[in-house]
């Protein structure tokens, strides 16, 4: 984050953020000017009798859930979005910020009861880039002024920053940012499979079916480059592992984002071998021949760091010996729903 941050810093003397693709929801703008520390909101930890208040935590990826193996510490929980902290208060600490809408776009989903998730009360907006869907979430908010099926504009005032939901209190108060990727548009059928002991309250935009890339770095690049493209800033980040899936109808990711298949793949193949970054974003689909059943795990970036703590817990196994763990069946058993024949 701190190269992020730098590189920016030394980019933006005279760029224009207003002219960005996707701008910040907030006013907070210290992420800009190289100061990371006023822009994320820090978490809470105490770990081995020490506690802290870092950064850090309220920053995008595996920054929370520090773990001691042998003699390093390694963070095993993904923070699936950022937390930006209030520029102004009322008297009481209460936050003022407006929350504003990152793009052009329309509100898919609002989350009006408070205890309805973990987001508390939280609101979804569809935004069409480059002819796919992607999607903005802001959670933790005091109060929300849109509605399902409204158009919104970039800047558009679409909520109140508050401190809703679990973990936040006042003093913690901020707004949770999230640019994310469907998953798969037969998700309600996966959740009654899977999840159908409790009700889902939120329909496609439950947070199990949006798969988030770094809000931050999106931000950044957005601002220091007027011909920004979400699908190409996507397809650029680095492959952790690989996964080859059958062909099935239920592969609705890749007719939403089709731009994660290279020109001049077979446009039906007997499965897709595609690659994930770490936190499990789709960057790449690659057709083949070979025909599987179940998910096979092709190709993990080898590290200091097992598996399980490096991919969410997606893939386990000993070094050298990756395979899918019973969270990454789900996963793609989600992403393959329904798991019908082959398409051929």
């Amino acid at each position: 984050m701190k190269i992020v941050c730098g590189f920016v810093s030394v980019l933006l003397a005279t760029a224009t953020v207003s002219g960005a693709l996707i701008d910040f929801p907030t006013e907070n703008r210290a992420l800009l000017d190289g100061r990371p520390e006023d822009f994320f909101m820090y978490v809470e930890r105490d770990f081995e009798g020490e506690k802290t208040q870092p950064w850090e935590g309220g920053s995008f990826g595996f920054v929370r859930g520090p773990i001691r193996t042998g003699q390093s510490v390694v963070m095993a929980t993904l923070h699936e979005g950022v937390d930006i902290r209030p520029v102004r208060r009322d008297p009481a600490g209460s936050p003022l910020d407006e929350i504003r809408s990152a793009a052009d776009g329309v509100v898919v989903h609002a989350s009006t009861q408070a205890g309805g998730s973990n987001y508390g009360r939280y609101l979804v907006i569809e935004h069409r880039f480059g002819g796919s869907p992607f999607y903005t979430l802001y959670a933790h908010l005091a109060t929300i002024s849109v509605s399902p099926g409204q158009a919104v504009k970039k800047g558009e005032v679409v909520g109140r920053m508050g401190y809703t939901g679990a973990g936040i209190d006042r003093t913690r108060a901020h707004l949770h940012f999230e640019v994310a990727l469907m998953l798969n548009r037969n998700f309600q059928g996966w959740y009654d499979a899977f999840q159908g002991a409790n009700p889902n309250l939120h329909g496609l935009f439950n947070g199990m079916n949006l798969i988030g890339t770094d809000p931050s770095a999106v931000l950044a690049a957005a601002a220091a480059d007027p011909s920004f493209q979400l699908a190409r800033h996507i397809s650029a980040l680095e492959p952790y592992y690989k996964v080859t899936v059958r062909n099935t109808p239920g592969l609705t990711i890749l007719r939403d984002y089709p731009w994660l298949v290279p020109a001049g793949q077979d446009a039906n193949p007997a499965a897709w071998t595609i690659s994930f970054t770490a936190s499990g974003v789709p960057v790449r689909a690659v057709a083949t021949s070979t025909a599987v059943v179940e998910p096979r795990v092709e190709w993990v970036k080898e590290s200091p760091v097992a598996y399980s703590h490096a991919t969410r817990g997606i893939i386990g196994g000993p070094a050298g010996q990756p395979r899918l763990t019973e969270s990454g069946t789900r996963f793609f058993r989600l992403l393959t729903w329904p798991n019908a024949p082959a398409v051929r």
